[in-house]
């Protein structure tokens, strides 16, 4: 192979690629949308979670009010910088968190009109017609099995129903203390959580895990499971593309179609790894004094660690690479789009499984089923790189999942080389796959038709 015609055919497809407008669009407009991003869920947690109109249905005649009170107190001490006031001291461990989200509850004491079923009739046409969200039924009955029944016109508004329930366990919390003759400032200090401050171990110390860090890994590791696709479907486009223009017919006559596969896919990765860099400087600038404040704070916006980085341009390489390869031997025996699609499968396949895993990875990154899926070719490039950038994983883990994924890169590209160099001038007829596989077997450095006999 002659790495200069190979440099051509990189140079010739990286400059090709970087001087489209859809490029530099998604270059430099997709960081600002991901600022824009963190600017809007950081004004959201700002503000308050919304006003709830709620109407309480209270047949024990004495919790309406503690309930009210306490919901007041919830939203006065979640509010971002609030001071305490003279109720009692909160319970709940996030109450002085920046950015909590708070809930304002309006409450409606209604009486029993008739008997409860008509009660609750007329409730619901309330709640059809927008005029409350839902309504509370405060049954002794119910209490004494430990539930309370709550209507709402949906029942999917987890932090408002999780802020309530709270509330009645505190209520009855109270009441029960009382009841046993005890201060029913007793409450407050049962109800007092353990705030579990995470730190992670690492050779070099200790430094405290924020949830954060947890963030910039997953948006890691789902940027480098959606390029796999985006840049794995380019490489497989640009294949059939020139074979169905016949352009490949001229470019093979000044380069072995070997040299132009590894072209090709080297110079489509270097775009890739160009849109990372600047993402990437991006990412690393969020934590400026200046955004950091702007955004609420260091807690707020991610860290990026160098390691993240390294590790993550690692894996993409070789994991684009192996990828890359596997399209490439998809697309090269086919016409168009539509023919490759069957075959196509096989790498996106290959891609969702890592989805599939990643739960259990992250649950439990020494775990058995993560060590075996990080050292698994064609799942190691995105396990092996959450694993990583979870906790430390022992050197030879990483050493060996990178020599078993170089090793598979490298039967597969020889693999698709094999395709490729028949399959760009195949034309006509749609190859079966046992015609596909013979192909590797050919031998194009001989030629075809042996040469006439000279006469004697």
């Amino acid at each position: 192979m002659s790495w200069q015609k190979i440099f051509a055919v990189v140079r010739r497809e990286y400059i090709e690629r970087i001087r489209t407008k859809a490029f530099w669009i998604g270059t430099l407009i997709i960081p600002f949308l991901f600022v824009g991003l963190i600017f809007i869920q950081v004004a959201i947690a700002r503000k308050s979670g919304g006003e709830r109109k709620l109407a309480v249905v209270d047949l024990t005649g004495r919790m309406y009010q503690p309930l009210a009170n306490d919901l007041a107190r919830r939203e006065r001490e979640g509010l971002p910088g609030a001071k305490k006031t003279d109720q009692p001291e909160s319970h709940d461990p996030d109450a002085d968190r920046p950015g909590r989200r708070t809930i304002h509850w309006v409450l409606e004491n209604r009486p029993v009109v008739g008997d409860i079923d008509k009660t609750k009739e007329t409730l619901r046409k309330e709640v059809v017609e927008k005029k409350i969200n839902g309504y509370l039924v405060l049954d002794p009955k119910s209490l004494e099995k430990d539930q309370v029944e709550y209507y709402s016109g949906t029942v999917s508004e987890f932090a408002a129903m999780n802020q309530l329930e709270a509330a009645l366990n505190y209520i009855r919390l109270r009441d029960k203390i009382v009841a046993h003759g005890l201060p029913s400032e007793v409450g407050n200090e049962l109800e007092k959580r353990i705030d579990l401050r995470a730190f992670k171990v690492t050779e070099s110390g200790t430094s405290e895990e924020k949830g954060a860090g947890i963030i910039a890994a997953l948006v890691f590791f789902f940027l480098m499971y959606t390029t796999f696709f985006m840049y794995g479907a380019q490489v497989m486009r640009g294949v059939i593309e020139e074979k169905s223009n016949r352009i490949v017919e001229i470019v093979i006559a000044s380069v072995r179609p070997v040299e132009l596969m590894l072209g090709k896919i080297i110079g489509i990765g270097l775009v890739g790894l160009t849109q990372y860099l600047a993402w990437s400087f991006v990412a690393m600038n969020l934590s400026l004094p200046g955004i950091a404040s702007t955004l609420g704070g260091g807690d707020m916006v991610p860290k990026i660690p160098l390691s993240l980085l390294g590790y993550f341009v690692l894996f993409f390489i070789f994991g684009y690479f192996m990828y890359a390869s596997i399209y490439t031997a998809v697309a090269a025996p086919f016409n168009s789009d539509q023919e490759a699609q069957q075959l196509a499968m096989i790498p996106v396949i290959m891609i969702v499984s890592s989805i599939a895993v990643y739960p259990a990875v992250l649950n439990n990154p020494s775990g058995g089923l993560a060590v075996f899926f990080s050292l698994l070719p064609f799942t190691a490039p995105l396990m092996m790189f959450l694993r990583t950038s979870l906790g430390q994983v022992p050197a030879w883990q990483v050493i060996l999942s990178l020599a078993l994924l170089a090793g598979t890169t490298v039967a597969l590209a020889w693999f698709a080389g094999k395709i490729y160099r028949v399959g760009i001038l195949m034309y006509g007829k749609k190859p079966t796959i046992p015609e596909i596989l013979r192909w590797v077997r050919y031998n194009t450095d001989k030629p075809a038709v042996r040469p006439a006999k000279e006469p004697t």
